[in-house]
């Protein structure tokens, strides 16, 4: 909030520049955010945290903390509330857990003008539209007091009684409209609370003024309302309707119920005219509260010998009433302090315990004035978190392999579910979404990383990102389950053509990693992509599309695989390229291949240790082998084959050249390299191995060997 320097400095009494002031309030725990000159005064723009919003964001209430800090007494004159019974205005509260306090005051004769110009000025810089006199006045009192007000035009009030007008505080009927002064319709729900006459809402409680009983040039009668709302329930229904206002925004924050007397008697001393009844409905009376503070506590918590006349004097400069009971002189085995007693105002809705108030003695005496001194405990080493290591570790082979980590929101919309088809899983739905695109909470990282592809092909043909993340089942029983999710996406410049390269280059990615964790055993199986029954994309007669019911699948059927460890068989996850009626929906023109790995499993198949051994001191020998196989044939095969019948001589098989025919048979080219520990081979050695190799492929796969 922005403050005026003049008006805090008449209140405050403080005679410190507005950069001194800045620099004593930021120390406080009122950070300055800025501080601009306009016309002939200067604001200072203080972010005052959440819990000081119910007496801080005010003129009165920053300059009371001014004061505090300086040890000055505050200058102002808090004015006394008229008693004046007439019987004209009658007010009911029909819920008082929502509305504790309503203050409503009749005035005739009242006289409609425009406001001086130095206020104007000062709603300028606060964005408030200038009216007209009586608006103006409540604005202003909200600003100097931190009370919002409002104004309504008796002779549009619809009333049961001539002689009697009735205002009723009460929760709105459900589908009740109310036009607002800006001229919007809301439709109300039971939960909102509404200011009503005995046909009609009038406004929507602590957030916005109705159109129909505004103030205008021809009004001559009012009733000003001073109120206190139910700080929840004025948030749940401006977070519903979409309003934010300045009203709202105090509210929501907490407010003294015993303000409200205080800004009646400030507004009606600003319009004058003529009052012709007072009424005040305070069901439950707020008093002021006691806490015991023992002054032994206050300097071991904050670890500093504080006085206990210090400590008393901070208090009192806070608007505080104290009663000490000190310890007599030290006696033997005594320590010096006592207890004090004090008397909250209700204006400090924060102060509940000891600590609160330990923490207002140490901001007012300054935490840059207490010692430094040694941590005075047992410290020992946090445990190490093995999973957080391991994926550290993961992260840095993906890394040194060319990926981009990415992070995502744990959320998504219903729609981003359908199209990774998981619209049909049960998932768990936020009450309350930020926006429509963060309603369920994910059971997968793919449908984000899809989007995180789709933006980042704007600016990069190929690029290569993953992200490690939870994902939440829902569990009937117990809490969600949680699982540590691997997803990383693989997207190449290539031509389209039958050639699988980003599903192939994915595998390598996957290959090179796993080996690194010292996994030597695993093996790609056949995935079976079954349909899922969810929305999918399909078009419309019209061109445009739509997500209708059908069945389709995540995967490609063709190019996608489970990731097994051949200990057990045991599945850690998927790799596969996206179908491309999916990444067409999605506007991505491009195959991209993504790879889905559950960490826990693939921390349990890890090895702890690797073992490494030399390289042999002989030379190598390589060979190329090209064949052709039918669409049955798998490359795991050919490799396992390959490596069964060149035995311990086969360092290393590489796969690199696939031409898919239409007659539905390959063309793959390997490249073998032949080496020994013991000796170095001869080439005649490596042909007659090359033959048997030949052979073997030729009678246990049935693939064509192309001289």
């Amino acid at each position: 909030m922005k403050y005026s320097y003049d008006w805090l400095k008449k209140i405050s009494g403080t005679t410190k520049s507005p950069q001194q002031l800045a620099d004593l309030l930021t120390m406080s725990a009122f950070e300055v955010e800025g501080i601009e000159k306009i016309k002939k005064d200067t604001f200072i723009d203080i972010d005052v945290l959440a819990n000081r919003g119910h007496d801080a964001l005010s003129h009165v209430g920053m300059a009371r903390e001014i004061a505090a800090l300086e040890g000055k007494k505050l200058k102002y004159d808090f004015p006394k509330l008229v008693s004046k019974k007439s019987g004209q205005l009658k007010v009911e509260i029909k819920d008082n857990d929502l509305c504790s306090r309503y203050i409503g005051v009749m005035i005739e004769n009242v006289e409609i003008k425009d406001s001086p110009q130095w206020m104007k000025d000062l709603f300028e810089v606060y964005g408030i539209n200038s009216i007209n006199n009586i608006v103006d006045a409540t604005n202003y009192v909200m600003l100097e007091l931190g009370q919002p007000m409002h104004a309504f035009d008796v002779d549009k009030l619809t009333t049961n009684n001539q002689k009697l007008t009735t205002i009723a505080v009460r929760r709105a009927k459900s589908k009740e409209k109310i036009k607002l002064l800006d001229g919007d319709e809301k439709e109300l729900s039971k939960n909102d609370l509404v200011i009503a006459d005995s046909s009609k809402a009038l406004a929507i409680a602590g957030i916005k003024g109705g159109e129909d009983a505004g103030i205008t040039n021809n009004t001559k009668t009012i009733i000003l309302e001073s109120a206190n709302f139910n700080a929840t329930n004025i948030r749940k229904s401006r977070t519903r309707l979409g309003l934010k206002t300045d009203s709202s925004d105090r509210f929501e924050k907490e407010i003294d119920p015993n303000l409200t007397e205080i800004a009646m008697a400030r507004l009606i001393e600003l319009l004058g005219g003529k009052v012709i009844d007072v009424v005040d409905n305070y069901p439950n009376k707020v008093s002021p509260w006691k806490i015991s503070l023992d002054l032994n506590y206050v300097n071991k918590l904050l670890g500093e010998n504080i006085p206990s006349k210090e400590v008393i004097k901070i208090l009192n400069s806070l608007e505080l009433k104290t009663t000490p009971h000190l310890y007599p002189p030290l006696s033997k085995g005594r320590k010096k302090g006592g207890v004090v007693t004090i008397e909250i105002p209700t204006f400090r809705i924060d102060l509940k315990t000891q600590e609160d108030l330990i923490e207002e003695i140490g901001r007012i005496y300054g935490y840059e004035n207490i010692s430094s001194q040694m941590p005075v405990a047992h410290v020992k080493p946090a445990n190490v978190n093995e999973n957080r290591l391991f994926e550290r570790e993961v992260k840095n082979i993906l890394a040194g392999n060319g990926f981009s980590e990415v992070y995502n929101y744990s959320f998504y919309s219903a729609r981003d579910a359908g199209l990774a088809q998981l619209g049909s899983i049960k998932h768990l739905e936020l009450e309350n979404p930020m926006n429509p695109d963060q309603e369920w909470l994910r059971i997968s990282l793919i449908p984000n990383i899809l989007k995180n592809v789709r933006e980042n092909l704007k600016n990069f043909d190929e690029f290569n990102i993953f992200e490690i993340g939870k994902v939440y089942w829902p569990n009937k029983s117990v809490l969600p389950e949680e699982k540590n999710i691997l997803v990383g996406a693989v997207v190449i410049k290539t031509k389209k053509s039958k050639k699988a390269t980003e599903f192939y280059t994915a595998k390598g990615y996957i290959d090179a990693s796993l080996q690194k964790l010292g996994i030597s055993d695993h093996y790609y199986d056949d995935f079976n992509a079954s349909p899922v029954d969810t929305f999918t994309p399909t078009p419309k007669g019209n061109g445009s599309k739509t997500l209708v019911r059908g069945f389709i699948t995540l995967w490609h059927q063709g190019r996608s695989a489970e990731i097994k460890i051949k200990r057990g068989g045991k599945e850690i996850g998927y790799v596969g390229e996206i179908n491309p009626l999916i990444l067409t929906e999605l506007d991505i023109h491009q195959r991209v291949a993504m790879f889905e790995i559950d960490m826990t499993k693939l921390k349990e198949v890890s090895e702890s240790e690797m073992e490494y051994k030399p390289i042999s001191k002989y030379p190598t020998i390589e060979r190329d082998i090209s064949m052709i196989a039918n669409e049955n044939v798998r490359v795991d095969d050919i490799l396992a084959n390959l490596q069964a019948f060149g035995g311990n001589l086969v360092l290393d098989v590489d796969l690199f050249d696939i031409y898919d025919f239409e007659n539905n048979t390959s063309s793959y080219a390997f490249h073998i390299i032949f080496g020994a520990d013991d000796r170095t081979l001869q080439s005649e050695e490596v042909d007659k191995l090359m033959k048997k190799i030949t052979s073997n492929l030729e009678k246990d796969l049935g693939v064509k060997i192309r001289k």
